[in-house]
């Protein structure tokens, strides 16, 4: 397989990301607040709604190294330290929220013994360790976001407005915000799937118009 082909193959992983992790977070049940209840988890549009998500975290893990390397002449150290984080992230909170939210949630709300140990405050179940997880890795996962905004800003091939968009949408996820159906989905998944998948279609263009536009590999 060739360095375009992988590259191609990244753009496109970028781009589904964007899709499957968008649907998946307008769709995705709120009730009274709440976007981790009992009564979420036995909505009719759960599991399907976190289990596009979910897919659409999958196709982010796939896309975002050959997304790196094709602007990394770009993107410079400080692109490097936020995609480095942003994936460390994602695997740290992401992955491990979507998880639990797309298969435990629904199997415990659905079963009558089960269902108390569902949490009532937003945390699907409270087990101290995975609310550090979470903590934690949601830290990262945001600091990492405001990082490769900066790096795009700077980034001379790059269009700014991806920058500009990412961290101007990653500021509202400091802080908690009242929750309501299709609105959180946008909030939570609009800015940071609109710069992968514009990456995405960046990286398809720039191969489509010159067939070395592919940059080098890197050797050890």
């Amino acid at each position: 397989m060739t360095t375009t082909t992988l590259y191609r193959l990244s753009a496109v992983a970028l781009i589904l990301s964007f899709a499957f992790s968008l649907i998946g977070g307008l769709l995705h049940p709120v009730i009274d607040g709440q976007s981790h209840s009992v009564e979420v988890f036995l909505a009719p549009r759960s599991p399907w709604a976190q289990y596009s998500v979910y897919l659409g975290a999958l196709f982010l893990m796939l896309g975002l190294p050959g997304g790196y390397l094709f602007f990394r002449q770009d993107l410079g150290k400080l692109g490097f330290v936020g995609f480095t984080m942003y994936m460390l992230g994602n695997a740290l909170s992401a992955m491990s929220h979507l998880v639990v939210e797309a298969f435990v949630g629904p199997t415990l709300a659905a079963d009558p013994d089960g269902r108390h140990l569902v949490s009532d405050r937003g945390e699907i179940f409270e087990a101290t360790s995975f609310i550090v997880l979470q903590a934690a890795g949601g830290l990262v996962l945001v600091i990492s976001l405001l990082i490769i905004g900066i790096a795009l800003i700077k980034a001379r091939g790059i269009p700014s407005w991806i920058g500009v968009v990412l961290i101007v949408g990653a500021l509202p996820l400091f802080v908690p915000f009242p929750e309501r159906p299709v609105i959180a989905g946008l909030v939570v998944e609009l800015p940071r799937g609109l710069m992968v998948a514009a990456l995405g279609v960046l990286i398809h263009r720039g191969l489509s118009s010159s067939p070395t536009a592919a940059p080098e590999p890197v050797h050890a």
